[in-house]
């Protein structure tokens, strides 16, 4: 574990200084992310963030109310995170395998866009964060799905080759075209109900995307406007229902500690 954690800390302080302008084109699944966390988190509330990257959810999430301790594997992620919350929060250099290490009970946690596939014990991880939350608060999870439809479809095109690596299970990051020794493992629902079920309930799923094309394709860019907002409306009507919530390119997830 301790090798596999050292190699993502390696590629995340890589990343840090260029990540916000690669992530621009998320934008569009940013704010749907955060409309779904400010949705079911209360000013007031103290939070953990689990793999803060460069602090873009936490910066909102402070301006909505809330106390948020960050934490990130990768010290160049929480430099550029620090310059984002400034003192409004604690920072703290510490991978999401030992979140254990907190001995106080947060009101809820977080973990947006993936933290989830980097790593190698997911039912261990669950048990550990059951360890610091109170009865009945929530964690909010985003990771990408192992049984995306559109991959099918792009695979048939020749637009994408992602669906290999989705029926393989895992695949290597990769970076500016670059492919690093750094794994990231798919993971469905079912898999993830599995690995929580003695911690936490699942209380609502959401597809990030299911209508609208993945982050990766750009579609602000290559889709006209009025097309994109119209696919954004219906987006938002069935991203929540069965079985749309299981089959898109990420998933987000409530959960209530047990």
């Amino acid at each position: 574990m301790m090798e596999e954690i050292i190699k993502h800390k390696f590629f995340w302080d890589l990343y840090a200084s260029i990540y916000d302008e690669n992530r621009r084109h998320e934008e569009y699944l940013r704010n749907t992310n955060l409309n779904i966390l400010k949705t079911y988190f209360r000013p007031g509330q103290t939070l953990i963030e689990i793999g803060c990257g460069t602090g873009i959810e936490a910066k909102e999430m402070i301006k909505h109310g809330c106390k948020v301790v960050l934490t990130d594997v990768s010290f160049e992620m929480l430099k550029v995170a620090k310059t984002k919350v400034g003192s409004n929060a604690q920072v703290i250099n510490l991978p999401a395998e030992y979140i254990d290490s907190f001995k106080i009970k947060f009101d809820g946690a977080y973990s947006s866009f993936g933290v989830i596939n980097c790593m190698t014990n997911v039912s261990s991880f669950f048990q550990k964060l059951h360890s610091i939350l109170k009865p009945g608060s929530l964690f909010i999870a985003s990771f990408i799905n192992r049984w995306y439809w559109g991959d099918f479809l792009f695979f048939l095109f020749g637009i994408t080759n992602y669906l290999k690596k989705r029926l393989n299970g895992w695949g290597h990051i990769t970076l500016n075209g670059k492919e690093y020794d750094v794994i990231a493992r798919f993971y469905s629902l079912n898999d993830i109900k599995r690995f929580s079920k003695s911690y936490f309930v699942i209380k609502k799923v959401y597809a990030l995307p299911f209508l609208l094309p993945p982050a990766y394709l750009k579609p602000q860019e290559r889709l006209p406007e009025k097309l994109f907002k119209l696919l954004q409306k219906l987006e938002n009507l069935i991203n929540y229902r069965f079985p749309f919530n299981y089959l898109g390119e990420r998933i987000i997830v409530i959960f209530e500690r047990i």
